[in-house]
């Protein structure tokens, strides 16, 4: 299992490094679940919609540029010398030199970007430019559950979803209309014996679940990539039914329906939010 799990991200390393990858922003969720198998699912505040850093999505600007004596120009990266060796000292660039670091950074980028819109589009996610996003945002709005979805720019967009279900068959959070690989925020999967379980996988800080769950599989290697989750919020679950597990820091609660969860999610938290609740 664990040679075909490394197999697996293997394939799914590339996409890390140059996919926009759909996650949670800013947010608060509640999530009720009652013992006559009904639920309640709130996600208000931030999707974000994240470009690697290293898609040169920034215009170009004079200040990018760097040249050295002795004629080299490497643009905006660093500068690799010997062991031991003095860094060499920098100069002014030329304007020639300015317009053909310009010309390097700018063709890069437009590869770059091009690679990163059709990597989303594998996941089932708009392009990167402004009005494919706000017809994403009025697309899911023809779907059961998002009351309200605004692309603010800069590859946010403000949702309200509310939605009321049964856990008599499993449900993900969200469910996007042209998605075929889907990391859930939420998930909620009912077992044989009536039981359910909660999962929350989107809803981790640090560099994310995907990457996480690579080292845990031993498959990350040498993979590096500028994406991070940008998770910052509390999930809550509620139910009137028996908390069987849950890795919550604080364990349950009494609450007016009868007793709750919650997972505070930041940048320094790296736990799956998970719960197993009888109903």
């Amino acid at each position: 299992m664990r040679h075909w799990t490394k197999r697996l991200f293997a394939v799914a390393a590339p996409l890390l490094l140059t996919a926009c990858l759909w996650g949670p922003g800013k947010f608060t969720s509640d999530l009720t679940l009652r013992k006559d198998g009904s639920f309640v699912l709130d996600y208000r505040g931030e999707i974000v919609l994240q470009v690697p850093d290293d898609t040169n999505t920034k215009p170009w600007n004079a200040d990018m540029a760097h040249c050295f004596e002795g004629g080299k120009t490497l643009g905006n990266v660093g500068v690799m010398v010997p062991s031991g060796s003095p860094p060499p000292k920098s100069r002014p660039c030329t304007a020639a030199e300015i317009a053909q670091q310009k010309a390097t950074y700018e063709k890069s980028a437009a590869e770059n970007r091009k690679q990163a819109e059709a990597a989303a589009k594998m996941f089932g996610l708009p392009g990167l430019d402004d009005a494919s996003n706000r017809a994403f945002a009025a697309k899911l709005m023809k779907y059961a559950g998002w009351r309200s979805v605004t692309y603010r720019g800069s590859g946010v967009f403000d949702v309200d979803y509310h939605f009321v279900g049964s856990d008599r068959q499993d449900f993900v959070f969200p469910a996007l209309p042209d998605n075929d690989l889907l990391l859930p925020f939420i998930a909620i999967r009912r077992r044989a014996d009536g039981s359910v379980l909660v999962t929350a996988p989107a809803l981790t800080g640090g560099a994310g679940p995907l990457m996480e769950r690579m080292a845990a599989a031993g498959a990350a290697g040498d993979t590096k990539t500028s994406m991070v989750s940008h998770a910052q919020g509390r999930f809550t679950v509620i139910t009137d039914g028996e908390i069987l597990t849950n890795n919550s820091e604080d364990g349950p609660s009494p609450n007016p329906i009868g007793h709750q969860l919650h997972w505070d999610v930041g940048p320094a938290s790296n736990k799956i939010p998970e719960t197993l609740i009888r109903l």
